[in-house]
């Protein structure tokens, strides 16, 4: 299907916004070329939103970095890339300054990276705005001016213009990204993953405030995700890419329920719909996973693994003021069980997953494993660090990059006095319990020759060689491609099988918890304020926060909920 489809003749015969015709990139490497995108055509009017699904590695962020020659020096670019008609390939270094911000502009991924951590917000958003005025016609007041007007655009108060980064949420600094981006009044914006690692809820009012821009202000929209449910919500169309090709193309809707392509069946799978029975422990994975046994789901009621009572973790401000980040929780993983810990930023989860290893001290409360008090220190406490192990979100950041694979996985042992002779046959064990095999192959490789799934199986295989009774997971498959995710997830749900093993999941995906959790606490302000099992809490959620939870989910993930 074309964009020119969905418009009247007279509008169709007129000049499209962008146009990509016949689009190739390549990439000069030390180890030859490597065409990274090739035959891509498609097309974009004013008021038009269309997304790029794909995985890392698939083209759609060099598509889109192409339409602003963003792309580095290494890459040759063929077809044609029409910006109102004019080509961008070949327009001079002059134009090509003056086209960007005003007539495009781009709301890069990862806001904490992309803004200037020692300037203010309001000196950033304006700096667009003097490049490409006039010399000398703009006034300070009528930038300042423009700048609160942009504030108030993505519904941040104008006080923040003199805030720098770090005193600044997530979902805050990914509007001041927008802001940015609408500060010349271009005709099109190009957001490359713009809701990637925010929660759900600020996920949704960021995806809100996109669509409000379009019907506002008529602009088109390129939005490039891994994850097709948030196309879906916000994109009339949806293009997939794989290996550099665009394999399909068609209405949002359409794509994501129905797609026709495996690679987009393989990408709708990967976010399950919660209340779909038939995504309930079964997470996207090549090797399906047979039922699961009545006894693994229900757990083993009696005596908990790990407890946690009446527990406060309490902070002071910079005032000296008070903060309950952790305000009475009381909570119990069962061996065997997988318990999801949601809720938003900031809601105090990652603080209690920490007070409950052992990394975080309580202001009050109980803690117990194996019906045990938790050890405060010295070696008790460090012989419970080894029975309770975290796997970190970011494999990359929690691999040593000069450590291979071995190293990585046998450092925990030694620190704990495990290896020995048999440090070569624990390391094997644990390589394959994380579904690394042949084992040997994966021993010698440095981090960054392998992919993202393959690193944070080496992440949990450090924590298996020193054979835990309990994972902390925090956000274990956020940074993972879509099809990684589901072999990550039933990773999980296997070592519990197999191994016992009892898992404690933060996240702020409910599809997650609907895909592999046995039980569901929801976190807000530092409480808990509902605890129940998936079914109950996710179909039948009792509390207004939990249904505001839900109610974010993009359409098309979740279904009504009762009461």
């Amino acid at each position: 299907m074309t964009a020119e489809a969905q418009h009247p003749a007279s509008q169709a015969e007129s000049v499209p916004l962008l146009a990509l015709r016949n689009l190739g990139v390549t990439y000069r490497t030390a180890g030859g070329e490597v065409e990274a995108v090739r035959d891509v055509d498609l097309t974009l009017r004013a008021g038009d939103t269309l997304g790029i699904a794909g995985e890392s590695g698939s083209g759609k962020s060099t598509v889109a970095m192409s339409v602003l020659r963003l792309l580095p020096k290494s890459a040759t670019v063929t077809g044609e890339i029409l910006l109102e008609g004019e080509d961008v390939r070949t327009m001079r270094w002059g134009r090509l300054r003056a086209v960007r911000w005003s007539a495009a502009s781009v709301v890069f991924q990862g806001a904490m990276h992309a803004l200037n951590p020692v300037r203010k917000i309001g000196e950033q958003i304006a700096e667009p705005i003097r490049l490409h005025a006039p010399k000398g016609e703009v006034s300070d007041s009528t930038v300042q001016a423009r700048v609160r007007e942009l504030l108030e655009q993505v519904d941040l108060p104008t006080s923040r213009a003199n805030a720098y980064p770090h005193e600044l949420s997530g979902g805050q600094k990914q509007r001041v990204m927008i802001a940015m981006a609408l500060a010349c009044r271009p005709r099109l914006i190009v957001a490359d993953e713009p809701t990637t690692a925010l929660d759900v809820i600020v996920q949704a009012q960021v995806l809100d405030l996109l669509r409000q821009l379009v019907a506002e202000h008529d602009i088109g929209l390129i939005m490039i995700s891994h994850d097709l449910s948030v196309l879906a919500a916000t994109c009339a169309r949806i293009a997939v890419m794989y290996d550099g090709e665009v394999v399909e193309l068609g209405q949002g809707r359409d794509v994501m329920h129905h797609p026709q392509h495996e690679h987009s069946k393989a990408l709708a799978a990967a976010f399950p719909t919660v209340g779909d029975p038939v995504s309930r422990f079964a997470p996207a994975t090549s090797n399906p996973l047979p039922p699961e046994p009545a006894r693994a789901r229900e757990a083993e009621r009696h005596d908990p693994l790990l407890s946690a009572r009446d527990l406060r973790v309490s902070f002071r401000d910079r005032s000296g003021a008070p903060i309950n980040a952790v305000a009475g929780v009381d909570l119990d993983v069962h061996r065997g069980e997988i318990v999801a810990l949601v809720g938003q930023s900031g809601s105090g989860k990652t603080t209690l997953a920490r007070t409950m290893l052992g990394l975080q001290s309580p202001s009050a409360g109980t803690l117990r494993f194996a019906g045990d008090p938790l050890p405060k220190r010295g070696s008790a406490l460090r012989a419970y660090r080894r029975k309770a192990q975290l796997v970190l979100q970011d494999p990359t950041s929690a691999l040593n990059p000069r450590h291979s694979v071995y190293e990585a996985i046998a450092e925990g042992p030694r620190i704990h006095g495990l290896t020995g002779s048999g440090e070569r046959q624990l390391v094997t064990r644990a390589l394959e319990a994380a579904e690394l095999r042949p084992a040997e192959r994966f021993m010698p490789r440095m981090p960054h020759e392998l992919s993202g799934g393959q690193r944070q199986r080496v992440v949990i295989a450090g924590a298996l060689a020193l054979d835990p009774s309990l994972l902390v997971a925090d956000e274990p498959v956020a940074s993972l491609d879509a099809s990684v995710r589901g072999e990550i997830l039933a990773l999980f749900l296997r070592l519990r099988r197999e191994l016992g093993l009892a898992a404690l999941v933060i996240t702020h995906d409910l599809g997650l918890a609907w895909n592999i959790a046995d039980r569901v606490a929801v976190m807000y302000r530092g409480k808990l304020v509902e605890v129940g099992t998936v079914e109950e809490v996710l179909l039948a959620p009792q509390h207004d926060y939990t249904k505001s939870l839900l109610a974010a989910l993009p359409s098309g993930t979740n279904v009504p909920t009762a009461g």
